[in-house]
């Protein structure tokens, strides 16, 4: 076992829950009480937006502030962060899911993007917008973009979203904005919702479907809540919903609906083809025995792909365990076949958790957090695998976890001969229920969350980023205090990096919720910028949420926060934009950039055409007036005594 697994003085005995439209259920059956705490599956969060339609017709009403703790930390942050205002939503539903893609970006144009809803000031909160940067993050469009304007009954809900580039682009204007999530009107919820606009804000095309007429991927399977693991792959757009059945108590069947889209150049839309697929998990009492909802990955090509279950196989060796069911595609989505099944007790990793923890020596993988294609094709997934506790039929979902934590995350990924697996790290705070939530706790309208665990990778694939939300230990064991916690790891060394908590000792610890990392990663040459976004927390679930990006989160070829701003690049510290201009430049300057600094700039020729002094003390923006330019390609030099960085500006 590797350090990071704490001994156990103890077996904790918890059941896996999975969800039916109404009430909990259990591998197949009923909900049982199991005495100390419970685990809830991703599933959970489909009674969470259940529930959210009441939650949203009450009204707003003053929060409780909740007071920053004083926490008892061994390590600080290497560095002091900030948090840049995107915008605001009118309750946190917008950024329930972590399974949606709230926060994107894109290497080629620079832009990173927040999908969320307005805030019913501004805008009505059904309307969805693409709030964006050009800057790295150092500030951010929140009105350009209203990608799906909705309408009154079609109210957007729960929207994610992705970039999708036209290939051969660099410039942010002439990328595009797709995004989706469901509709509701009075009575609850409808449809869905896919809209695309570009970020100049025009071209905007809307599409709506309803449950009662949308039977994608078959007769009777529709295409619900479609906003789970949104990503543009290869020119398309893919993402799934479900047309899950239920009897009123336990679910009955799971079926994904698969939506895949590709960019009309014609009419600046995006066309939707949607395939339904269904998980071969054995069936319990005439129930199928698994998890909801699978993981999703596409190459970089959009052609291979995978989708992973997590439930009892029936073409399994081992059919009692709760283990992936892996599909792959090789033709874009359309068609889906079945991988071999694969005994995970081969992975030292796993079998060593499973031969310390669990009573019967079988693990046990809970339900897929994220998963990632990396620069070599290989598939990536990461969940909890903790120690199976029975071998009865009808307790094949209870598990056993070490005292203390709420699990072990592992990345389980391909090899050239088989499959490995590898452990991320501990999560040591359990999920908040309804009675330990800070959001209207024992109420109907309780609010909880997960440590919200997602993956990023650069754009090559080069690289992995984990990151998610922990509470110290010492403060509470439950996760309501949470700090954000990263790791990189590098696919070509298969080295994994140190554990970096971005914001213990910042004036951000212990309050930071609703994270979202965004699926790109920024590969700057010398460093590496992972993008990640937090929501405030309001102890009112009705009342409005800021959505703030992360500033400073810089790491290095080996993982490690950059250490200070001496070890910063000046690229990192200084952003340029709009570019294209039409006269007036902004430069901008984040908290860490202090000092005097020349502005110099060349034409293409290299020759001096504007030079310009400054003064700049913590995070500012100062201009350069470039109107008297002719139009062209312009060269924009920012140095000090420290280094200097040069950027292409183009005058329009």
């Amino acid at each position: 076992m590797q350090s990071n697994v704490k001994p156990k003085p103890k077996l904790i005995m918890r059941k896996v829950l999975l969800l039916g439209a109404a009430l909990l259920v259990s591998a197949g059956i009923m909900a049982q009480s199991t005495g100390e705490r419970t685990l809830v599956g991703a599933s959970n969060k489909y009674k969470q937006v259940q529930k959210t339609y009441k939650i949203e017709n009450a009204a707003q009403q003053t929060s409780t502030p909740v007071s920053k703790p004083t926490q008892n930390l061994n390590t600080k942050a290497a560095q002091a962060i900030s948090k840049t205002y995107i915008g605001t939503s009118a309750n946190c539903f917008s950024v329930l899911m972590p399974e949606e893609t709230g926060l994107t970006a894109n290497q080629e144009t620079g832009l990173i993007m927040m999908t969320h809803r307005q805030d019913g000031t501004t805008l009505p909160s059904y309307t969805i917008q693409a709030t964006f940067s050009t800057d790295g993050g150092f500030s951010f469009d929140d009105s350009t973009v209203t990608v799906y304007p909705g309408s009154d009954p079609l109210r957007g809900r729960y929207p994610g979203g992705v970039i999708y580039n036209p290939t051969g682009n660099t410039t942010p204007a002439n990328a595009y904005a797709v995004v989706s999530g469901p509709m509701s009107n009075s009575g609850g919820f409808i449809g869905g919702f896919f809209a695309s606009e570009k970020f100049d804000g025009t071209l905007n095309n809307s599409q709506t479907t309803l449950y009662t007429t949308d039977t994608a991927g078959g007769v009777g399977q529709l295409n619900q809540f479609p906003r789970m693991h949104q990503q543009c792959r290869g020119g398309k757009i893919f993402l799934y919903g479900d047309a899950n059945t239920d009897d009123g108590t336990n679910y009955t069947s799971f079926h994904t609906t698969l939506n895949i889209g590709t960019f009309n150049t014609v009419g600046d839309s995006v066309d939707w083809v949607r395939v339904g697929h269904t998980p071969d998990y054995i069936l319990y009492n005439g129930l199928p025995d698994g998890y909801a909802y699978p993981g999703l990955a596409m190459d970089d090509d959009g052609l291979v792909g995978y989708l992973i279950y997590i439930g009892r196989d029936g073409s399994a060796a081992d059919q009692q365990t709760y283990q992936p069911l892996i599909y792959k595609t090789i033709d874009g989505g359309l068609n889906w076949t079945k991988q071999a099944a694969f005994n995970w007790t081969t992975c030292p990793a796993i079998q060593a958790l499973a031969t310390d923890l669990s009573p019967v020596g079988r693990p046990m993988f809970s339900s897929v957090k994220d998963a990632t294609i990396d620069g070599d094709g290989y598939l990536h997934f990461t969940n909890y695998i903790h120690g199976a506790f029975s071998d009865n039929a009808d307790s094949l979902g209870y598990y056993a976890v070490y005292a203390g934590m709420q699990g072990i995350i592992f990345d389980t990924y391909q090899t050239a001969t088989g499959w490995a697996s590898m452990i991320v790290d501990t999560v040591y705070a359990t999920d908040p229920d309804d009675a330990t939530t800070l959001i209207d706790p024992n109420s109907t309208n309780a609010v909880a969350w997960d440590e919200r665990f997602q993956m990023s990778r650069t754009a090559d694939g080069s690289k992995i980023v984990y990151a998610w939300m922990d509470t110290d230990p010492a403060l509470t064991e439950v996760n309501v205090y949470p700090d954000i916690i990263v790791k990189m790891y590098d696919v070509a060394t298969a080295t994994m990096g140190p554990k970096v908590n971005v914001t213990a000792g910042t004036d951000y610890d212990a309050m930071n919720y609703w994270m979202y990392l965004s699926d790109i990663t920024f590969d700057k040459g010398s460093y590496y910028q992972v993008n990640i976004s937090t929501s405030t927390l309001e102890t009112n679930s009705n009342n409005p949420v800021d959505h703030e990006y992360i500033n400073g989160v810089y790491l290095d070829e080996t993982g490690n926060l950059i250490s200070s701003v001496n070890d910063l690049p000046m690229d990192a510290a200084i952003a340029m934009y709009p570019n294209p201009t039409s006269g007036e430049l902004n430069i901008s300057f984040n908290n860490l950039a202090a000092g005097n600094y020349n502005v110099v700039v060349y034409n293409t020729i290299g020759g001096v055409v504007l030079s310009q002094s400054m003064d700049v003390n913590g995070a500012v923006v100062r201009t350069i007036n470039m109107n008297e330019l002719p139009t062209g390609i312009y060269m924009v030099q920012v140095s000090n005594e420290k280094g200097a960085t040069t950027k292409k500006v183009i005058k329009n």
